[in-house]
C-alpha cells in the first residue's frame, strides 16, 4: 500500500538532501526528485541526472561503465542516506536498489526494510486476468516460470514483486561468483522488458512513461516499477 501520512515538508527536505548529496559525489546533480513511500519501501524518483562523463561514455557505446560508476558511488553512500531518512522520518530502511534510464535520464532509488520483494503469493492474485498477463510476460523474458507475488497500482504507479526468474546457468554463475557478469546480462534483460511495452499496457489499461526493473540474484527475485498515465 502506498502511504501518504508523511509530512509533506520532511519529504521536501528529503528530496533536497538526496539531490544535493547527489550532486556532491557526481558533480552534478538531478533536476527532480520525487518520494513516496509503501508500508517498507521508499522510492524516490529522479530525473536529468547524467553526469557529463556520463554522456560521453554512452556516445562512446560504454554504458556499462555509466552503471559499474554509479553502483560503486550509491553503495558508498547509502549510509548517508539511510542516517538522514531515518532521523527524518524515523524509519530504518536496510538495503537500497537501483536502477538507471540512461536513455530517458530517468533513476529509480528503493530503499527497503529486511523483509522487502517479500515471497509470499497473495491469494488475491490467483485467477486474475492482469497477473496471468504479467507472469506470462515476465516467464517470456526469463525463459522462466515466474512467480507474481505482489502488485501494488495506483493511478500513476504500479509496481509488481516476482520471484523464481533465475535459469539453472544464471543460478550457477551467482554461486561461483559471477555477480558483475550478472549484473550486466540483467541491463539486457531490461531491454527485454521494454520491448514488451505494449503489452504490458495492454495488461496494466495504462500508458506506459517509464519503468524500471530490479533483479536480486542473491534471493531469485525482482521487481518491475512502472510510471504510467
Amino acid at each position: 500500500m502506498i502511504k501518504t501520512k508523511y509530512n509533506y515538508e520532511d519529504i521536501t527536505n528529503l528530496n533536497s538532501y538526496i539531490s544535493k548529496i547527489l550532486k556532491k559525489n557526481f558533480g552534478k546533480g538531478p533536476a527532480a526528485c520525487y518520494t513516496f513511500l509503501t508500508d517498507d519501501m521508499m522510492f524516490i524518483n529522479i530525473k536529468n541526472f547524467i553526469t557529463p562523463v556520463e554522456e560521453v561514455l554512452i556516445k562512446k557505446n560504454e554504458e556499462h561503465l555509466a552503471h559499474k560508476s554509479r553502483m560503486i558511488i550509491f553503495d558508498a553512500i547509502f549510509e548517508q542516506i539511510q542516517e538522514e531518512v531515518k532521523r527524518v522520518l524515523n524509519i530504518d530502511y536496510t538495503s537500497m536498489c537501483y536502477d538507471w534510464s540512461f536513455k530517458h535520464n530517468t533513476g529509480l532509488i528503493i530503499l527497503t526494510k529486511d523483509k522487502h520483494f517479500t515471497q509470499t503469493v497473495e491469494h488475491s492474485l490467483e485467477g486474475n486476468e492482469s497477473v496471468n498477463s504479467i507472469k506470462k510476460i515476465c516467464s517470456n523474458v526469463h525463459n522462466t516460470q515466474v512467480q507474481i507475488n505482489h502488485v501494488s497500482q495506483t493511478s500513476t504507479v504500479t509496481y509488481i514483486i516476482y520471484s523464481g526468474f533465475m535459469s539453472k546457468i544464471e543460478h550457477a554463475l551467482y554461486e561461483k561468483g559471477y555477480v558483475e557478469l550478472l549484473i550486466e546480462w540483467s541491463n539486457e534483460l531490461k531491454g527485454e522488458y521494454k520491448q514488451n511495452k505494449r503489452l504490458f499496457e495492454h495488461a496494466l489499461r495504462a500508458a506506459i512513461d517509464d519503468h524500471f526493473v530490479f533483479l536480486d540474484f542473491k534471493k531469485d527475485r525482482g521487481m518491475i516499477v512502472f510510471y504510467h498515465t
